[in-house]
């Protein structure tokens, strides 16, 4: 897909972010017949929104179904990037007047579903709506990441897939990474299928059996001189060779295009976690039975860092949508 703007945004460009700045956009874009809306609740009351855009006169066999998510509250770039494409597509806003042909062929070819925000009962605690490195150190940011100890002031909580208020004692700042699914237990939502993000992937993926999955994650690439990178699944090694091919393909087709936009990716698509097989056996666990029948693909855009301030990390995402 070519972008449907090739730079990025001004500085003062007012992007959506918040849940509250989400669901008032949303409402928006109300009655457009190229969309549907599914919205997936969760234990705290916050909605998560799904955006399917198709134009519906074209046969599903004739298109390829996309997925694209942000699991993580504390990496919104995916969020604003994800909204800049809902808005080109629907033509709202800046992208009034963006030329006919392009949206048209794109809703022709696609069904995209689009997942602004996993996570929005984390995301509405976030203490800034950006993570640009001018006002909250990373020390710091580790501790709204995942959580401060509450036995240890000023120690992060430790980074686990689920944990129950019961069992363990409870972080002094809950880390906004992590979803509440019932009174006691904690999860990360891309490491549990009982979170919000896998229940909408499962309930969607019935309809539209998508082809491609592209999830929007930040990272902080401290000490290094990159500000990107594309992440494989970490089962990637128990896929078949088709399998590989396709997402190391599309993996390098988003890296090349980040060249071309600027960016400073790392040089070609990483498995992650190839020497932690701790991390690595429970990721396959969860994984493998999605990327072996979809080409399920991560971008690591750079985050809490002066050197890519926000309209750089929300365009590096917005490229990485395009090239599919």
């Amino acid at each position: 897909m070519k972008a449907p703007f090739e730079h990025p945004l001004a500085e003062d460009y007012e992007y959506h972010v918040f849940p509250n700045e989400v669901q008032s956009l949303i409402s928006e874009f109300d009655g457009a017949p190229e969309l549907t809306t599914n919205v997936f609740s969760q234990q705290s009351g916050h909605k998560v929104y799904a955006l399917t855009l198709t134009d519906p006169s074209v046969p599903r066999k004739n298109k390829q179904a996309l997925f694209v998510s942000r699991p993580h509250a504390h990496e919104p770039a995916g969020t604003a990037a994800i909204l800049e494409l809902a808005k080109a597509l629907l033509s709202y806003g800046i992208y009034t007047n963006l030329d006919s042909e392009w949206r048209t062929e794109i809703l022709r070819r696609y069904v995209i579903t689009l997942i602004p925000d996993a996570n929005p009962s984390g995301s509405h605690r976030a203490p800034v709506k950006f993570w640009d490195g001018s006002e909250i150190p990373n020390e710091k940011f580790f501790l709204w990441m995942f959580g401060e100890s509450g036995e240890t002031a000023g120690e992060r909580f430790p980074r686990v897939a689920d944990w129950d208020v019961r069992e363990v004692t409870p972080p002094t700042l809950l880390g906004i990474a992590y979803e509440q699914i019932d009174e006691h237990t904690y999860i990360e939502p891309n490491r549990d299928y009982r979170s919000t993000f896998f229940q909408s992937f499962f309930e969607l993926d019935k309809k539209y059996n998508y082809d491609v999955w592209l999830d929007l994650h930040q990272t902080e690439f401290i000490n290094s001189e990159n500000n990107a990178s594309i992440h494989l699944p970490t089962c990637y090694d128990d896929l078949s060779e088709d399998l590989q091919t396709e997402h190391y393909d599309l993996g390098e087709a988003i890296t090349r295009r980040w060249r071309e936009s600027g960016a400073m990716p790392k040089d070609e698509p990483q498995v992650p976690y190839r020497t932690n097989h701790a991390q690595r056996d429970f990721l396959t666990a969860v994984w493998l039975p999605i990327s072996s029948r979809l080409v399920h693909i991560v971008t690591e855009v750079q985050n809490n860092n002066p050197k890519t301030p926000i309209p750089m990390q929300v365009y590096f995402q917005g490229v990485a949508l395009f090239v599919p």
